[in-house]
């Protein structure tokens, strides 16, 4: 009789172990694949994870119904089953920070955000304003970007101190094989950031050398007067230097 305890009492042992184990994972997928996004995009390991999904309501369904812990040790096949949805919860896991890391690889911004973060904004993907909370990080100075009324146009970058910046090259977040794909759209704002501030840096440069310089720098983004500054500082001293007149310059 004493053997026969112990070895119920090793064998509930070994099932709360995997049963707590699966809880955790359960709990942390759950939310993630709630999302149509994310179904749509890994279909297999959602499938998988359905069939986990119901192993774990079915399970706590009887256990509510009679919460007495022999008899649920009783359930056929329980642990045999916990052990294999652990197994599946940790292929689930593998494969879904394989498909982080493409995204990351397809958009290396993407590297500043924490796991979570990226999983809310590819778990979002119908709503491309997701993106907003997670902009600083990805673009140290913007605070936010713009989007038109209809939210498909990005039209302007915003920083911290709300100061706006028009982009040259608006960014269509639904054409093409933009549409869904927040990495892709992510890029060309990227690239239409570069062009824009390269462009307004050839301007503010060209307009130094015409206007006042008290009314120069109320006319120009921060960053940009920062820039140009610099440029013009390091060419009189490099001019002041060839000179030998640099005492004079200071």
């Amino acid at each position: 009789e004493v053997k026969d305890w112990e070895g119920k009492l090793i064998y509930i042992q070994d099932l709360l172990e995997q049963w707590l184990a699966c809880q955790r994972t359960w709990l942390y997928l759950e939310p993630i694949f709630s999302s149509e996004d994310i179904v749509r995009q890994m279909p297999a390991e959602a499938k998988k994870f359905r069939a986990v999904d119901t192993l774990w309501r079915e399970t706590m369904a009887a256990v509510n119904e009679n919460p007495n812990v022999l008899e649920v040790s009783e359930i056929e096949n329980l642990l045999a089953n916990f052990t294999e949805a652990n197994k599946k919860l940790d292929q689930i896991q593998k494969c879904l920070n394989d498909y982080l890391e493409t995204k990351r690889l397809a958009f290396p911004r993407f590297f500043f955000l924490s796991n979570d973060e990226l999983l809310m904004i590819l778990s979002q993907t119908k709503d491309p304003t997701a993106v907003q909370p997670h902009m600083g990080k990805c673009f140290e100075g913007i605070a936010k970007v713009r989007f038109n009324d209809d939210d498909e146009v990005i039209e302007a970058m915003l920083s911290v101190e709300g100061e706006v910046v028009e982009l040259a090259n608006q960014v269509n977040v639904v054409a093409g094989d933009k549409k869904g794909a927040v990495e892709n759209w992510l890029l060309e704002v990227q690239d239409s950031m570069i062009h824009c501030l390269t462009k307004i840096m050839g301007e503010s440069v060209a307009a130094y050398a015409q206007t006042q310089r008290t009314k120069w720098v109320l006319e120009w983004p921060g960053q940009v007067i920062i820039g140009v500054d610099n440029i013009y500082w390091t060419a009189e001293v490099a001019g002041a230097i060839e000179k030998g007149a640099l005492r004079d310059y200071y």
